[in-house]
């Protein structure tokens, strides 16, 4: 309530209208071009189509709701994945919906700026909320570059997820780009998360050198470096992406990886919503073939990293833990766990990426969800002979490999 009502005071209050942009520059390539705009244009990844196999029986039971978790695209066109730098840009996340990106010459870059419409579905770029703004933040000038890795709704949390997918893996493309080294400050959501912390700082960029929109809602560079968004306007993750997050962050640490063994359960005991009901009754099974219950909050970023990357099995109700798919072993099995109304093919993506196997069991609670939101806090009731079907053979054939 709080953030609506900031935003219609924003767009009834006027103040600062001069840095409202006064038009649309719909490709960064184009802008490159264009004699004195101060844009540079790296093109880095080639537009490709991103394929998924669903399991059978999987978009049956997926949700279908409009916009964000409708039901699982099996193809989805990725765009060309590129660099852009502007001289004198600014970047503008005072609100959860979106991000502005904008030229010297006070035009909105389309396709490296965000917005969010109603039903969470992407909207164009003219349909950005900054052109129905009145009042605007002073810009903080920074002498220097300034990359953004805000990859959604501006003044979002910036969860562990849409950090891991859609934000470190525009690291790869300035580093393809030659451009990385050059970066004075790099421009998050929340400078405090631990994960954000740890995985720059494993990249070697310290905390001097993170800023975000807590306190950094208006900037504007000597430099400012903006990417494409890593998914497009669609759900599935790129190979590359993946690819980029496995070599920065593999092989894990050793020490750490010792700590834990090949068959693992994450529970969400943790959690507020999606909470399994019968959770003692699947750890009594699971521990019966030799998993350990692992909850992921308390562990630092290198210790998920070195939890899936030893394992062999998970077993998991849905979750954004399960972003750590991408550091699993090719051929190790995911059993994910689903509420009634809540399937969707998020980590089913992720662990195709990592050359998983992949296998799904629904809740049986019988619960009845009018929208979205109640879909999305869902618990859980499992089966537990169905999932001892499943298990028994994977840990069989588990066991066979590692003897």
């Amino acid at each position: 309530m709080q953030r609506k009502a900031g935003r219609l005071l924003r767009e009834w209050v006027p103040y600062h209208r001069q840095y409202r942009p006064v038009g649309v520059h719909a490709s960064s390539a184009q802008l490159a071009q264009q004699a004195g705009s101060g844009a540079t244009y790296y093109e880095i990844e080639p537009a490709h189509t991103s394929t998924l196999v669903l399991p059978i029986g999987f978009y049956e039971c997926a949700a279908d709701f409009s916009g964000l978790h409708g039901k699982p695209n099996t193809t989805e066109q990725l765009p060309t994945a590129f660099v852009v730098t502007l001289r004198n840009g600014r970047v503008y996340a005072d609100n959860p919906n979106s991000v502005a990106i904008i030229s010297h010459d006070n035009r909105l870059v389309g396709d490296v700026s965000f917005q969010y419409g109603g039903s969470w579905d992407l909207t164009q770029p003219e349909h950005n909320n900054i052109f129905r703004q009145q009042w605007f933040l002073e810009p903080t000038r920074i002498e220097g570059t300034v990359c953004s890795l805000l990859s959604g709704g501006g003044a979002a949390s910036g969860n562990y997820y849409h950090w891991l997918i859609d934000s470190l893996p525009r690291l790869h493309l300035l580093q393809e780009a030659g451009l990385l080294s050059s970066v004075d400050y790099f421009l998050v959501y929340n400078r405090n998360h631990g994960f954000v912390r740890e995985s720059l700082a494993h990249l070697g960029i310290g905390p001097e050198r993170i800023i975000d929109v807590e306190t950094h809602r208006h900037v504007q560079a000597t430099q400012l470096i903006a990417t494409t968004s890593v998914r497009g306007s669609g759900n599935h993750v790129p190979q590359w992406a993946a690819n980029y997050l496995r070599q920065a962050f593999l092989p894990a640490d050793a020490a750490l990886a010792s700590r834990f063994g090949p068959l693992v359960y994450i529970s969400r005991r943790d959690a507020s919503v999606r909470q399994t009901r019968n959770e003692a009754e699947v750890e009594k099974l699971l521990h019966g073939y030799g998993f350990e219950t692992h909850v992921l909050s308390p562990y630092s970023f290198a210790e998920k990293v070195a939890l899936f990357a030893g394992a062999r099995i998970i077993v998991s109700p849905v979750g954004a833990g399960l972003t750590n798919l991408v550091f699993c072993p090719n051929g190790s099995d995911l059993v994910e766990l689903f509420p009634e109304h809540f399937v969707v093919a998020d980590y089913l993506d992720l662990a195709t990426k990592a050359g998983m196997h992949y296998h799904f069991q629904l809740s049986t609670l019988g619960a009845t969800v009018k929208n979205r939101w109640e879909a999305w806090e869902e618990d859980l009731l499992i089966d537990v002979d169905a999932l001892r079907a499943k298990v028994e053979p994977l840990v069989a054939a588990t066991k066979q490999q590692l003897a």
